[in-house]
């Protein structure tokens, strides 16, 4: 049995590694190296893959299932030939947990104001400030799939309070819930951090909008760990030059990296972090893989599957 290996745009190394030592007898086949696939595509049984060329995986006769290298699936959304096999999704705790402390971070920072004290150092101005409790400090996440759900219970845990909006209705104990167009507005209106985990898809393109971000409080801090095509680049820099928004940290961007000429780079209410809020461990997450191979070999159902989404927003 061999295992097509593809972390397009991104390194393989690790994961050849990884996947070796975690699949002793099977043969990992990098895509990268391959200078014929059409001689080896009869040998693959599964396809560990990220972003891979669109039609490509209908031509392997023998393939049994499609394992992502990410939690995301719009490189997806336009291949309409892809095989009538299990495409699972990788969610890693390793990487729910980075993402969780990553936006707890950014909400202490705005809460406690430590971006003004670094500025008053800078200046040799002593000067404390009153801040808004924990406990009042309202944070809303975009977006209640796993990472979703991670982040609001991360800031639950540690005292603030948060609510959570996706496009159909979510019930999660211990977290207040919104769900359609209809209660955007009431999820959004008193937030300080808006924390975006929606993912990447027909309805959510530019989701983040002139509309939208009128919703927000001037005072908003905009927290973006998703994709970046999510927001309206030219719609958040107006928000953010006029006032209108307090702060946007960016982890994501629509072409990444980001270009070197973008505004982002030194505006002074961005933060830009190169993608790696929750970077994906090859250490951990191949395991995840090899469980669920296992899983399909034992006529098992491998999880989480990929299933294409009805765009409702």
């Amino acid at each position: 049995m061999s295992i097509l290996l593809n972390n397009h745009g991104y390194e393989n190394d690790s994961w050849y590694q990884a996947l070796s030592q975690t699949l002793p007898n099977q043969t990992i086949i990098r895509y990268d190296q391959v200078s014929d696939i059409e001689k080896v595509r009869d040998q693959i049984r599964y396809a560990v893959i990220w972003n891979h060329p669109t039609k490509d995986l209908q031509y392997y006769p023998n393939l049994k299932g499609i394992l992502l290298l990410g939690a995301g699936t719009e490189h997806l959304e336009n291949d309409s030939t892809l095989p009538e096999v299990p495409i699972v999704r990788l969610i890693d705790p390793e990487v729910l947990k980075d993402m969780g402390l990553y936006s707890l971070y950014w909400v202490m920072n705005h809460q406690r104001l430590y971006d003004c004290y670094r500025q008053q150092q800078r200046n040799t101005h002593w000067q404390r400030h009153d801040i808004c409790q924990s406990q009042d400090y309202q944070v809303t996440v975009l977006g209640l799939g796993a990472v979703g759900i991670e982040v609001a219970q991360v800031l639950i845990r540690n005292g603030f309070n948060a609510k959570g909006w996706d496009a159909s209705p979510r019930a999660i104990a211990d977290l207040e819930t919104y769900h359609g167009k209809q209660q955007l507005a009431d999820a959004l209106t008193d937030a300080d951090t808006v924390v975006n985990c929606l993912p990447l898809n027909k309805g959510t393109q530019s989701f983040i909008d002139a509309e939208l971000l009128g919703l927000f409080k001037h005072s908003t801090q905009l927290v973006n760990i998703s994709r970046g095509a999510i927001i309206d680049d030219a719609a958040l820099l107006y928000a953010l030059d006029s006032d209108q928004l307090d702060r946007a940290i960016l982890d994501v961007f629509a072409v990444e990296p980001l270009d070197q000429q973008s505004r982002y780079w030194e505006h002074p209410k961005v933060t830009v972090t190169p993608h790696m809020s929750g970077a994906t461990y090859a250490r951990s997450s191949a395991k995840l893989i090899a469980a669920n191979i296992l899983r399909i070999e034992n006529a098992e159902k491998p999880f989480p599957l990929y299933q294409k989404r009805v765009d409702n927003h």
